[in-house]
């Protein structure tokens, strides 16, 4: 594997195969035409001091996933068309890796590692998603061995999904460092998806964290009270301006809906206890505070 790939900066998308609600063709993740502020910079209502870090962390998050998700699905159809046998190659996920250059900075481009079931783990196709270019596949035959690492990532995957072993939605495992969020361990992601085009998946999304040492999770969150599934088009097949949710779980909007977003390439509104927040790509701003109505 190369060893400018940089771990700590990217996520691990490691289920098989999921229908997704859109084609994607790129790896850029830019918001919709209508840009919102950020918590650092906002374009709305100043955001309270106290949450204004987890806003952050939404908007962070919210992208790795977005990313993650896309350039896996770019990989994943890569591997279809040019391996038309791949069901038969005992595969049981795959992982994406952001690229570092030798300054160990992140580069734009990914790998998406493709592992096989059983002990040991081993690594039977790698294919590199750029932008702007035709994606590059390269198979081995028989699977080479996997770092240590990387079957770390695989094995919280497995734990993270162990402890949920039922759902009526696909899910779509994504693993990040728990650093993002101000913990030790490995993150996981366990992101709903859909079979069913032109609408956006709001729930039922779960957080998981994996210790460090492995084992079972510390804890696996939902991240909706329900499932919960808007069409994105009218009945008469108009395009949606907006997507609106009410959540209660925290104050501010989760690194889901920040996902929603990118993915749906509209704004979502969310609706908590403190006001309404306009999440645009990975943007998001106050933009109605119930404390300020409640006093006019």
């Amino acid at each position: 594997m190369n060893k400018h790939l940089v771990p700590t900066l990217v996520a691990a998308f490691l289920a098989a195969c999921a229908t997704q609600p859109e084609k994607r063709t790129s790896v850029s993740a830019a918001p919709s035409k209508r840009a919102a502020g950020s918590a650092e910079n906002p374009q709305g209502l100043p955001i309270p001091a106290e949450i204004r870090e987890q806003v952050r962390r939404s908007e962070t998050i919210g992208r790795q996933i977005y990313l993650l998700d896309k350039v896996s699905a770019i990989a994943t159809d890569v591997l279809m068309e040019r391996v038309p046998d791949f069901r038969e190659k005992n595969l049981a996920g795959y992982v994406p890796l952001r690229e570092g250059g030798d300054d160990l900075r992140p580069k734009d481009s990914f790998v998406v590692t493709f592992f096989t079931k059983g002990e040991p783990l081993r690594i039977a196709y790698e294919i590199r998603v750029k932008p702007n270019a035709k994606p590059e596949l390269e198979a081995f035959d028989p699977p080479k061995p996997a770092l240590l690492s990387f079957v770390r990532l695989a094995q919280a995957r497995q734990a993270a999904l162990a402890a949920l072993p039922s759902h009526p939605q696909p899910l779509n495992p994504v693993v990040l460092p728990a650093e993002l969020l101000g913990e030790k361990g490995t993150l996981v992601y366990l992101i709903a998806g859909t079979a069913t085009p032109n609408v956006a998946v709001f729930g039922r999304h779960y957080r998981v964290l994996v210790p460090e040492r492995g084992g079972p999770p510390s804890y696996v969150m939902p991240l909706s009270k329900t499932m919960l599934e808007q069409p994105t088009t009218g009945p008469d097949g108009s395009e949606t301006l907006g997507l609106m949710v009410n959540h209660i779980l925290t104050d501010w909007p989760l690194e889901t809906h920040v996902f929603v977003s990118l993915l749906m390439h509209v704004p979502v509104y969310v609706g908590t206890k403190i006001g309404v927040w306009r999440v645009d790509g990975d943007k998001i701003s106050l933009i109605s505070d119930r404390a300020s109505e409640g006093e006019r």
